[in-house]
């Protein structure tokens, strides 16, 4: 989620497209060697492909992103056995908010000309936003419980458009750490629950989502939704908190998700800014 926004994605898309397209020639050539090996009996053929192509939005008021990212299984059946994991991600998205500028002109201060407030209007800032991601992770499963673990390298940049905002410093490219944990525990036969944590060391990027799902057919969930996020650009003592609903399809080989309600800056537990928000995603494995 953005409060806070982000930036150069050209080069940083490229760079994300380029991964996908190599671990997909990778996918091409493993598949081309195993149908070579025409001396050996053919395993049987896994219920479930070994690569996971995933896409999204999330739109609110005056802010959008985009993002996208592969996940791979480099050794093992297919992606839901347990073992090793991949994943390389990125996204682009601008938001904007509205601050007071800075003072056109304060004079001398001796000659007693000094700043006044009547020079300072309300301006709009425009803010892009770009982030990107290379991690390491390892899958298990836990008898109802499903665990993903991820470290890795990541990047976080962002550019104010139209105009420096005096009071926001924070314009640039920040390299670090990623950590992130996500976990899927199935209740019972109609109702599961999920938890995504993260951390980045890139621009103090801390992100969190619950969800609870009850299933109204084998295929379709339904259920509430609560989000946390919180860096730099958010200021000391304040996050971004959303709480809404949402509706997920499953089929074999993929799924998509739709969610909606309502978000709100958080300064020092009151909230501010309101304003509805919706994602849509959609994940494909192969």
């Amino acid at each position: 989620m953005l409060r806070g926004g982000r930036q150069k994605s050209g080069w940083i898309g490229a760079a994300i497209y380029l991964l996908i397209a190599v671990a997909s020639w990778a996918g091409s050539s493993r598949e081309a060697l195993a149908q070579s090996d025409t001396w050996a009996a053919s395993p049987p053929q896994p219920e479930y492909g070994w690569r996971e192509i995933y896409s999204g939005v999330d739109v609110a008021q005056d802010q959008w992103l985009f993002y996208s990212g592969m996940t791979i299984v480099p050794l093992g059946r297919d992606i839901y056995s347990d073992g090793w994991r991949l994943r390389f991600g990125g996204g682009y998205g601008r938001y904007g908010y509205d601050d007071i500028g800075a003072h056109t002109n304060c004079g001398v201060a001796v000659l007693n000309d000094i700043c006044t407030e009547d020079d300072r209007k309300k301006q709009h800032f425009e803010v892009e936003h770009s982030y990107a991601e290379a991690l390491l992770g390892y899958y298990l499963q836990l008898g109802r419980l499903t665990a993903k673990a991820f470290a890795g390298a990541s990047m976080s940049s962002e550019h104010h458009l139209n105009a420096a905002d005096p009071a926001h410093e924070n314009d640039g490219t920040e390299f670090g750490v990623k950590g992130a944990l996500e976990l899927w525990l199935t209740l019972n036969e109609t109702a599961w629950t999920s938890l995504d944590l993260s951390y980045s060391t890139a621009r103090n990027e801390t992100s969190s989502r619950w969800r609870a799902g009850w299933r109204l057919t084998p295929k379709v969930s339904v259920g509430p939704e609560l989000r946390y996020d919180k860096n730099i650009e958010t200021g000391d003592g304040a996050w971004n908190g959303r709480t809404g609903l949402f509706a997920r399809y499953e089929w074999s080989g993929g799924e998509a998700s739709l969610a909606g309600g309502a978000a709100w800056w958080i300064d020092e537990w009151a909230p501010k800014d309101p304003s509805a928000y919706g994602t849509f995603n959609v994940l494909f494995q192969y």
